[in-house]
């Protein structure tokens, strides 16, 4: 096994240890969630080594775990939350955007559905606008868009696996929906639709688009994901409501 192959395997397993953290620290089991981030510093002590960016990360977060006295840190916000993000933004907050963007899409996609990786993170993310959705301080939702001619193109939209059937990903296209009328309005965008790029897989999130007034463009699934195009009229947007 090449260095570069080990490097990559260890960046892969700290990614998943502090994934797992995350979610141990929203649900309160603080002690777990710090036992996970000791296996993740283990890691990069031995693979990384003290420079590498995923040590960092790791010591960075054990340290904002802890209060000045040394005590456990709760979560700052038990609500659901979201924030958007581009590439205009500075360009350190927009790695870290990214770093956790990947995170949650190679779970979902690639560790689940099986996406190769060179396949999952592409050339559209810098010209993408994107969402992350939070509970707390743990990431847990994503989805990004961009304009493609007339249309508003969404793809990507994932939840981790345990808060799933909580209405994250609904809460998740509201937002984006809002977010693309917004832009238009401002930059005087003549879009006719928004269309959502679903994994044919995923069949409850097509069903509750179907509900929401969405209308598949066509029965032929596009792309290495093989999505299943779901389409929206601009001027229903402001009316839209996912079940």
């Amino acid at each position: 096994m090449t260095e570069s192959k080990e490097i990559e395997l260890a960046k892969r397993g700290v990614e998943a240890f502090v994934d797992r953290a995350n979610e141990l620290h929203h649900q309160g089991r603080h002690a777990e969630a710090l036992r996970q981030l000791q296996r993740a510093r283990k890691i990069c002590d031995k693979k990384l080594g003290p420079l590498h960016n995923s040590t960092v990360k790791v010591l960075f977060i054990l340290s904002s775990m802890r209060d000045v006295d040394g005590t456990l840190r709760k979560p700052a916000d038990t609500n659901l939350h979201f924030i958007f993000y581009d590439s205009s933004i500075n360009e350190a907050q927009y790695r870290n955007n990214v770093d956790i963007s990947r995170i949650l899409r190679r779970r979902a996609f690639v560790d689940e559905l099986g996406v190769p990786i060179d396949i999952e993170f592409d050339d559209l993310d810098r010209e993408s606008r994107h969402l992350l959705g939070f509970y707390g301080d743990a990431p847990v939702s994503y989805a990004r868009w961009r304009v493609d001619g007339n249309a508003a193109i969404v793809d990507r939209v994932c939840t981790l696996h345990a808060y799933r059937c909580r209405g994250v990903a609904r809460r998740c296209l509201e937002h984006v929906a809002q977010d693309v009328s917004n832009c238009a309005c401002r930059l005087k965008l003549s879009l006719h639709g928004i269309v959502v790029l679903v994994p044919q897989a995923l069949h409850t999130l097509q069903h509750k688009l179907a509900q929401a007034s969405f209308f598949p463009l066509d029965g032929r699934p596009i792309g290495h994901l093989s999505c299943v195009r779901m389409c929206i009229p601009v001027h229903a947007v402001n009316s839209l409501h996912l079940p």
